[in-house]
């Protein structure tokens, strides 16, 4: 074996174990900040694309606590909270509603396509039991540091039915919507003050200096994660917390992201 080839095969090896073994286990703090002079000094964190396993006791319990030490004065999830297409391979959704009900602060969220693959009204009773609001094509007024915030949800664009008036109806800036897909970005014509969503999991496997491999968005790279803002409408679109379809991740490390509003 030449000399290239035995780098070739250790470099190989390492991605492989890093890609199974450790990146998926990992957890980073992403941090945005936006201008926004009706928003400023809230703090949101916002968490998608869980992907849990039926034993992810520990992955959860995980998330949860580093999500609490950041102080968020409100949670928002995207969704995709179950595994695969089957209820035997994911969370019970009692256990997962009350593991996610120890957030210290109140908690809305949207569904994603994994979530009504298995059974999407139980997640949706399970996560209501435990306090937290579940919203599709819906609204909620809620008050943030003596500030009116509208939150809505819409919902998941490949199980579901989107219907934007009625999520938006009775609504007014400032708003934050959530969306587990970010395709419906372009579909948003009234102004928000911030779009959250994820479901592409930023590619997953990212090679070192290009772009994703493979992205689920028919607009590709442009929505693999990050801010993006080819309208007037702010997008942060989240790398997720879990994997899906392959168990691996590679340069894209599962994210809390953070969101802190300042003045403009």
């Amino acid at each position: 074996m030449t000399k290239q080839i035995m780098v070739l095969v250790v470099v190989f090896l390492y991605v492989l174990m890093h890609s199974v073994f450790i990146e998926p286990n990992s957890l980073e703090v992403t941090r945005y900040t936006i201008k926004d002079n009706e928003l400023h000094g809230i703090r949101v964190a916002f968490l998608t694309d869980f992907h849990l396993k039926r034993k992810d006791y520990k992955r959860l319990d995980k998330i949860v606590q580093l999500t609490n030490q950041q102080n968020p004065d409100i949670v928002l999830l995207g969704g995709d909270f179950a595994n695969g297409h089957s209820k035997k391979n994911t969370m019970n959704p009692k256990v997962l509603a009350q593991k996610l009900s120890l957030f210290t602060s109140p908690a809305y969220t949207v569904l994603g396509n994994h979530d009504w693959w298995t059974d999407g009204n139980l997640l949706t009773k399970e996560l209501k039991d435990h306090g937290i609001k579940v919203l599709e094509n819906s609204n909620t007024r809620i008050i943030l540091k003596r500030r009116y915030v509208d939150i809505v949800g819409l919902a998941d664009l490949n199980t579901r039915s989107v219907n934007i008036a009625k999520a938006f109806k009775k609504t007014a800036i400032p708003r934050i919507v959530i969306s587990h897909n970010p395709d419906v970005y372009y579909d948003i014509i009234d102004d928000v003050s911030l779009i959250l969503a994820g479901h592409t999991h930023g590619g997953q496997f990212v090679i070192p200096f290009t772009k994703p491999l493979f992205v689920p968005s028919k607009y590709g790279s442009r929505f693999a994660s990050g801010l993006v803002k080819p309208t007037n409408n702010t997008m942060i679109i989240s790398k997720g917390l879990g994997t899906s379809i392959l168990p691996i991740r590679f340069n894209c490390k599962p994210e809390v992201v953070i969101i802190d509003f300042v003045k403009n």
